[in-house]
């Protein structure tokens, strides 16, 4: 399973001229191994336009599976933000948040975020790290598959 952080969701839906992502993440999605927290779709719920309605974003998100964050994995987040710090790794909550969901549901995060990749590197968090594409793209190379 994998877990699809905001990170990647902007760049599919947010900017749909991002080829790239969008097709390496459309196997995911058809293969049923594409998932999302409930914190992921209020990230996106907090950068809608006001064009956009929030039941066609809930729709969009309604083939993927939902991994709950589980209660008593509050322990662990709270460990993860305070061990990351005495690292000097300034996390976010909601870095820390998705973090442990994923963990919790041994399923590796698809992100286009650095952060996660400290984070990994402190934690068993897996990873799949789709920010070079974000990145060559953001050059200008939109839609060329790079």
């Amino acid at each position: 399973m994998h877990l699809v952080d905001t990170s990647v969701w902007i760049h599919v839906l947010r900017r749909p001229g991002i080829a790239r992502i969008q097709q390496l993440l459309k196997p995911m999605i058809v293969g049923g191994n594409a998932a999302i927290t409930e914190w992921v779709l209020l990230e996106l719920m907090v950068g809608i336009r006001t064009s956009e309605s929030a039941d066609s974003l809930i729709r969009k998100m309604e083939p993927l599976h939902r991994l709950p964050f589980p209660a008593e994995k509050w322990n662990e987040a709270w460990k993860l933000a305070t061990s990351l710090r005495k690292e000097g790794i300034s996390a976010s909550a909601s870095d820390c948040f998705i973090s442990i969901v994923a963990i919790a549901h041994q399923a590796t995060l698809v992100h286009c975020d650095k952060n996660f990749e400290l984070i990994a590197g402190h934690s068993k968090l897996q990873t799949l790290d789709w920010t070079p594409h974000a990145s060559t793209l953001k050059k200008g190379s939109a839609g060329t598959g790079h």
